[in-house]
């Protein structure tokens, strides 16, 4: 008797520990057929500040399937759905691999699937799952020294919903018929792409998928207002959510805040602008980016046209163990404008400027304003230009 007594109190006080009052838990049933002995453990991938100069491994939080017949119950607090980017259930039979569950659907007659979704932020979800087949995939999981990807060989096992009452999981699988996905724009269809970004919004305004993926893909855009366009479609509670306030942050958010860090040369400490009464242009770039090395001649052009209006500066996100590499790149090229290095502060340069993707620019103008700006597109450089000149 005394021995249940303590038992009982012992699991009150890990559930008062690790699920404080007010903290709900989550619930996903996944019943898969055929039944099989292996082992099962939900990952929750949470958001990290962005980094493009490194593969750091992702930030997730693991919890322990609980095995019935062929019935798998994960358990997670809802307190990490705001920030999570996706779920992943990884099939932890086989130590010396890396194998995880993916799902397929039919919609529409399309044949959609999934290597991360999300589930709802309910009390309990309940998917039911056939298996199909077993794919190989290869993901970069590092770089080299010379900033080469080095890939790690995955298993996926794609097992087909036969039945669900997810949204959430729904919309997962819809936006992967989007481009912005897959950051593989087609800027030749931008505009139809960007309509069915908005169709889908407007068919599930409440989407944690869609405001997350919108949050990552903001590069993608090729201006504020069609991200507006496409976060006006959002329900309030997911404007208000994480990824919400960040994109609503980055839609707000247009005047330079400057930073010091160190000339390339000198190792000197100066700010990233020196004289904000002129136009500026902040380009956001590394050694281990090939579409950056190949932007250099248009920037070179641009400086030769514009030098004596325009300010040009280079800001290097490389790590320290390639800055000496992006020093020899400036030597090469005999780059005449201004360089400047993040070097360890790479994360958080690129979070306060939201630096998505690479090459990045900002174009800055007297007194402060900011705008990106991509100098690869003729309308934006022709843009440049006119307001320069």
């Amino acid at each position: 008797m005394k021995t249940k007594l303590f038992f009982v109190c012992f699991l009150l006080f890990i559930s008062i520990v690790l699920y404080p009052q007010g903290i709900k838990t989550n619930v996903i049933q996944l019943n898969l057929v055929p039944d099989n002995n292996n082992e099962f453990v939900l990952r929750i991938n949470i958001f990290a500040n962005h980094d493009f100069t490194t593969y750091n491994p992702p930030n997730f939080v693991k919890f322990n399937g609980i095995k019935k017949g062929n019935s798998w119950t994960f358990y997670y607090p809802d307190t990490l759905y705001d920030k999570s980017v996706s779920l992943t259930i990884q099939d932890t039979t086989h130590i010396d691999l890396i194998r995880y569950i993916a799902f397929k659907y039919i919609c529409n007659k399309d044949t959609l699937k999934t290597d991360f979704y999300s589930f709802a932020n309910q009390d309990t979800t309940i998917i039911d799952a056939t298996y199909l087949q077993t794919d190989t995939v290869k993901f970069p999981v590092d770089r080299d020294v010379k900033g080469n990807a080095i890939f790690e060989t995955y298993l996926i096992d794609y097992y087909f919903l036969t039945s669900f009452q997810d949204k959430e999981l729904l919309s997962s699988l819809e936006a992967t018929k989007s481009s912005f996905h897959g950051n593989d724009i087609d800027y030749s269809q931008y505009d139809i792409e960007l309509d069915k970004y908005v169709d889908l919004v407007k068919k599930y305004p409440d989407s944690h998928s869609l405001i997350q993926m919108l949050e990552w893909s903001l590069p993608l855009f090729k201006s504020k207002n069609d991200i507006q366009k496409v976060f006006d479609c959002f329900s309030q509670e997911t404007k208000d959510s994480f990824y919400g306030k960040r994109v609503n942050q980055y839609l707000t958010d247009n005047h330079f805040k400057n930073t010091i860090l160190k000339a390339w040369d000198t190792g000197k400490s100066e700010a990233i602008v020196l004289d904000s009464t002129k136009y500026n242009l902040i380009i956001f770039s590394s050694i281990g980016c090939k579409p950056c090395i190949e932007e250099i001649p248009i920037l070179k052009k641009i400086y030769g046209d514009l030098a004596e209006k325009l300010e040009m500066t280079y800001v290097s996100i490389d790590h320290s163990r390639t800055v000496e590499e992006w020093r020899q790149l400036m030597r090469k090229e005999n780059i005449p404008w201004r360089s400047v290095l993040a070097e360890d502060e790479t994360g958080k340069i690129q979070e306060k400027y939201h630096v998505r993707g690479i090459p990045y620019c900002l174009f800055v103008h007297p007194g402060g304003f900011m705008e990106p700006i991509d100098v690869r597109v003729s309308t934006e450089l022709n843009y440049l230009y006119k307001a320069v000149q």
